[in-house]
């Protein structure tokens, strides 16, 4: 007889709980209505800059926030589905513990930061920007070390539990975390002016050259170091060039380019370019080496893998 796993679907309630709650703050936050001051773009213009983008980019949240409403559903229908060995969120934890705590923690942060980016606390709310992307980092590592063991098993038996995995819970949080990524920058860059007396232009300079960073280290660890874990995950790019075309829209200068006017356009064509080369070396492994190709689901079930696991990954 199924049995559940108590502490685990508490992990998974407590989740969708916090979900909830921070969607309501974060359309609070958006109308500028109690307990917040003011609308979130108030704030974002008042200390705009060449790096912030235009208005328009922040529908990427609504995107956002449905691929996280669709993994909450998606961990909410494996309490009821069953597989051989049980219900499907515990038989075996392809989500574990370590997951939900993580974005527990995340959507926490998130709430926190929307309080101090409202009351204009720009260094505080630079830690809690970062912590919210370090958190998606987690959540991804958590999600692509469990489909490196499980992978296998989910290829041969459940094959669209696979890819809803890769495509909502790996390229979801990927969006996620790229975003909250790029607005680190952002916010980055109006510390530096707002408390260490920075020139805007330099604070900018900065941020577009740690982006820069970020996403070459990024395009090696998942193309040569961390292929067989990262594979799947193609939303990196797409969400950077999202960012930086608003950015472009919003600060170009036409007549007269300035210095980060011309490094945001050489930046959107490094992340074009590296979108385009992500898809081709994608298409080009999947066709000469295969993921999952040698591995052998009948080797050992999936609970015996599970017993195997240190305890933060179950």
């Amino acid at each position: 007889m199924a049995k559940h796993r108590i502490s685990l679907l508490f992990a998974i309630m407590t989740a969708v709980v916090f979900f909830i709650v921070a969607m309501v703050f974060s359309a609070l936050a958006a109308q500028g209505k109690h307990p917040f001051l003011e609308p979130t773009g108030n704030v974002s213009d008042a200390f705009a800059n060449e790096i912030t983008p235009s208005g328009w980019t922040f529908i990427i949240w609504s995107i956002i926030y449905i691929f996280l409403a669709l993994v909450c559903v998606y961990s909410l229908a494996g309490l009821f589905r069953k597989n051989a060995y049980g219900y499907v969120y515990c038989s075996p934890a392809i989500l574990p513990h370590g997951f939900f705590v993580a974005w527990c923690l995340n959507l926490g942060l998130n709430v926190g930061w929307l309080f101090l980016w409202d009351r204009r606390l720009m260094a505080g709310a630079l830690v809690f920007l970062i912590l919210v992307a370090l958190t998606n980092y987690v959540m991804i590592f958590y999600s692509c070390h469990s489909l490196h063991i499980y992978g296998a098993w989910l290829s041969k038996y459940h094959k669209v539990d696979l890819w809803l995995h890769r495509a909502l819970v790996q390229n979801g949080i990927a969006i996620y975390a790229t975003w909250t990524t790029v607005a680190s920058l952002v916010n980055l860059s109006i510390v530096l002016v707002k408390d260490a007396k920075m020139s805007p232009e330099d604070a900018v300079t900065l941020s577009f050259s740690l982006l820069t960073v970020v996403l070459l280290v990024w395009f090696v660890l998942e193309n040569f170091l961390l292929d067989k874990y990262l594979r799947h995950i193609l939303s990196i790019y797409p969400a950077v060039i999202w960012a930086l075309t608003g950015v472009f829209t919003k600060n170009y200068n036409t007549e007269q380019p300035t210095r980060n006017n011309v490094f945001n356009v050489a930046l959107l064509g490094v992340s074009c370019t590296l979108l385009a080369l992500r898809l081709v070396l994608v298409i080009w492994k999947n066709m000469k080496r295969p993921l999952l190709e040698d591995a052998s689901p009948e080797v050992m079930s999936p609970m015996e893998i599970a017993e195997r696991q240190k305890k933060i990954y179950i």
